[in-house]
Formats: structure tokens, C-alpha cells, sequence
């Protein structure tokens, strides 16, 4: 047990460490967003309370209070790119959503659906791929608690996208499409969001 519980702080620590860095190890910074449309997609639900990430560096984005939030990656999202979201989840959320879209087209293509489902207590993820959804992939148990804040992390790895939620890695999604496609990020659905970052 004490093995066990050792491993998983040197995993938390590691997350710290990548984090503080801005990068997974051996991947090359990503370019600060541009604002820009995005298509509209159905509603999910987000959120986690209290734990805090490291302090990052990267170029941070004008506060964020109201949803739809809506903006353009300009190189895509790439290896090693790093998206941090931070909010609040009302008391009375049902769902909240996090699209990573190929364009602004309301048929887009989408790169990566999170969807935290607070009236179903579940995080389902998924892709939208010639305009049919591919199987859902739940998360690990609910991740976000109504009326708490939320810390968390959408990672592009090499075989897939990290999220990590406070300082727990929360679940491995295996890509579908390829992240390079992905130019478009919104947010929406009951959530107050308070921080957007790329890095």
C-alpha cells in the first residue's frame, strides 16, 4: 500500500514538473490562441473543486467569464500542446462541454469531445468523424462536484490526449483523428469559466 500511494505522488510531482515547464518532455511550446468562431455542439458538463496546478508560463488569454467561449488555435494542436482551464461549476450544472473542432463549419469534424454529464455522474469522451460520433469512452468515476471550482489539463501526447484533472491524471484518450487537425476550441454548457490558457 505504501508503495502504491508513493507512486502516485511521484505522478502528481511529475504532472507538477511537466506543467511548470509548459511542455510534456522532448515536445516544442504550441502558439498562444487567436480569437475566432466556432460551431455550435451539443452541451455537456465539466468541473472538479479545490486543487490548485503549478504556476504556468505561457501566453494567458483575457479572463473569461461567459459561455459559449470560443477560440482559434492557430497551429492546430499539436504534440505537446497544452490547453488549462480553469471554473466554477454552478450548483444547479446538469453538463458542460470542451469541443477541440477541425473548423468553423456547424458539421465540423471533432477532434475531442469532453463531457462531464453531472445529472448522470459521469465524464463521457468522444469523437465526431464524418458526421457520426465514434463509441463513448468514460472517465474514471464523476471528476467534478457542483458548486466547486475546477483546475485541469488537456495534454496532446504522442498516442493520444492527457487530461488531468487538479493534480490526478484523469483519463488517457487514444486520438481518432489527429490533433494537427484540431483549430477550433470551445467551451459551453453550465459552467462558469474563470481561466483559458494555451501553451
Amino acid at each position: 500500500m505504501g508503495g502504491r500511494l508513493s507512486g502516485q505522488r511521484e505522478r502528481r510531482w511529475a504532472w507538477r514538473v511537466h506543467v511548470a515547464s509548459g511542455l510534456e518532455p522532448g515536445s516544442p511550446p504550441a502558439p498562444a490562441p487567436a480569437a475566432g468562431r466556432l460551431s455550435p455542439t451539443p452541451p455537456s458538463v465539466l468541473g472538479r473543486g479545490g486543487r490548485r496546478c503549478a504556476q504556468v508560463r505561457g501566453t494567458a488569454m483575457p479572463p473569461v467569464y461567459n459561455v459559449p467561449y470560443r477560440t482559434s488555435l492557430v497551429n492546430g494542436f499539436e504534440v505537446g500542446t497544452v490547453l488549462r482551464i480553469r471554473g466554477v461549476v454552478p450548483k444547479d450544472a446538469a453538463r458542460f462541454y470542451i469541443n477541440l473542432l477541425c473548423s468553423d463549419d456547424p458539421d465540423s469534424d471533432i477532434v475531442l469531445h469532453f463531457n462531464p454529464r453531472l445529472d448522470e455522474s459521469s465524464v463521457v469522451m468522444n469523437t465526431w468523424k464524418c458526421g457520426e460520433w465514434g463509441l463513448e469512452e468514460l472517465g474514471f468515476g464523476p471528476a467534478f462536484q457542483r458548486g466547486e471550482r475546477f483546475d485541469m489539463l488537456i495534454i496532446a501526447q504522442k498516442d493520444g490526449f492527457q487530461v488531468v484533472i487538479g493534480d490526478e491524471e484523469y483519463h488517457h484518450y487514444r486520438y481518432r483523428i489527429s490533433p494537427e487537425r484540431a483549430f477550433r476550441c470551445e467551451v459551453g454548457g453550465d459552467v462558469q469559466l474563470e481561466f483559458v490558457k494555451l501553451f
